[in-house]
């Protein structure tokens, strides 16, 4: 990629750094009156309209100094524990309720973290107890949570998750933050090359999906990158519709049809720590700033110019223009209706009622049932004798009888199963007696109490 002369020293003044505000913006004019490209006439460029339906964070990642309560760490061990049995009636006891927020604890930590929470608002590592060096948790927001009702409310739901987790200590860092803006636009974005665009970036790819083009994406995996590509595109390709983002588009122009596309900067701890951006609350007041530091000073779409050779004089492209003077509302959620989003992570009624219909269509097929309700009955009957005949069965081998079990205990563990993986209701033990966390807990503090500890 053909870079500006002081790429090589702007990179490493990037590192050491100064506030975003501080940066000096380029100097540039619009590309009114330039030179056409080979490609774009400039009727085309000079004519085309951009239009910003919304601007906000798409990921934040956050972390918080702390101690975990002792109760809490011996309810976790017993819970990741049970997270690791096979055995399906214990499994799903591995939940973690938090005030009105249910999370399934993991099997496994991701090192050097020892816990795993989850649901469908946030992912929460956990340290194992006075691990040092360590922030207590680190936590995951989701996009459809900081999309549907933005960052403030997100972090007060997250701060009553880890205030029952343990005690922490001051405010929230941000170890990333993912800014962006979603915009239709009638500029030939597919015909962009390289050369155009006046970078800190390292690295330049252009990505299709089913041979359409889709994006670019610049300087991956690094302290900054950035990602400009077709939201619509993507959303259809991966069938994950985003009724938070249609509603937010619509309520500010979108026509349901055009594509929309987004222009989003991801910027690690690296890069914030280089502007004394990491503390939660000056990071969220310095999201204009960091904004226009991102489409101003590290990326920048331009005409080319066939008379100077200089890039950074180059004219900033009128698609560009538009989404560097941005209006940023702090990455709040819009005052209009909200798609409040959903705690847990059930699946979507098209893989129920798509995906979910192979099996009993496949069944009716082998049966020669062409009635849905016949072929539901005539299934639910054939389950039932498979599996209790099953249970017989072993019970006859002398195996142990929760290897295989009647109809009644294996439908109930695997919707408790699934409970537990949907976050949508807390299990008790088969016995309803006490739970095995709770016993944990209790036989610990037994311990203590006695002075076995």
């Amino acid at each position: 990629m053909q870079h500006d002369t002081n790429n090589q020293s702007n990179n490493s003044k990037e590192a050491a750094g100064t506030a975003p505000q501080d940066l000096p913006a380029p100097e540039v004019e619009s590309c009114q009156g330039t030179e056409s490209s080979n490609t774009v006439p400039s009727t085309s460029i000079n004519q085309s309209t951009t239009q910003i339906l919304r601007t906000g964070i798409d990921s934040l990642y956050l972390s918080f100094r702390g101690e975990m309560y002792d109760d809490t760490a011996i309810r976790l061990s017993e819970l990741k524990s049970l997270a690791q049995s096979d055995k399906d009636s214990n499994s799903a006891l591995a939940q973690f309720m938090a005030g009105d927020q249910l999370l399934a604890v993991l099997g496994n930590g991701r090192p050097p973290y020892t816990f795993v929470l989850v649901d469908g608002w946030f992912r929460i590592e956990v340290a194992k107890a006075n691990a040092k060096l360590l922030p207590m948790a680190y936590c995951k927001i989701a996009s459809s949570l900081l999309t549907a009702m933005g960052h403030h409310f997100a972090l007060d739901a997250l701060n009553r998750v880890i205030n029952a987790i343990g005690k922490p200590e001051g405010h929230p860092n941000v170890s990333r933050i993912d800014i962006c803006a979603d915009f239709t636009t009638d500029y030939p974005l597919d015909q962009l090359t390289e050369h155009e665009f006046v970078t800190k970036a390292r690295s330049f790819s252009r990505h299709t999906v089913a041979r359409q083009f889709s994006g670019f994406s610049f300087s991956a995996g690094s302290p900054t990158s950035a990602r400009l590509y077709n939201k619509t595109q993507e959303m259809k390709s991966k069938n994950r519709p985003r009724p938070d983002l249609e509603l937010q588009w619509s309520q500010n122009g979108w026509d349901g049809e055009q594509d929309v596309w987004r222009l989003e900067f991801q910027l690690r701890r690296e890069t914030l720590a280089a502007f004394e951006l990491v503390p939660y609350e000056k990071a969220i007041a310095a999201l204009p700033d960091l904004w226009k530091y991102a489409t101003r000073n590290w990326l920048r779409h331009t005409c080319p110019s066939t008379t100077d050779t200089t890039q950074s004089r180059w004219l900033t492209s009128p698609f560009w223009e538009a989404i560097q003077s941005t209006e940023w509302d702090e990455g709040t959620a819009a005052p209009l209706s909200r798609i409040y989003p959903d705690k847990g992570r059930s699946p979507s009624d098209y893989f129920l009622f798509i995906n979910g219909l192979s099996t009993l269509t496949s069944f009716a097929a082998r049966e020669g049932y062409i009635n849905a309700g016949d072929a539901a009955k005539a299934y639910l009957e054939d389950a039932q004798e498979f599996h209790d005949k099953r249970a017989q069965q072993s019970i006859a081998r002398d195996r142990k009888k929760s290897a295989d079990v009647d109809f009644a205990d294996y439908f109930r563990q695997k919707v408790e199963s699934k409970r537990r993986f949907y976050n949508t209701a807390k299990n008790q033990p088969l016995d309803d007696g006490l739970h095995p966390a709770d016993e944990a807990v209790a036989r610990e503090y037994r311990k203590r109490s006695d002075g076995d500890y």
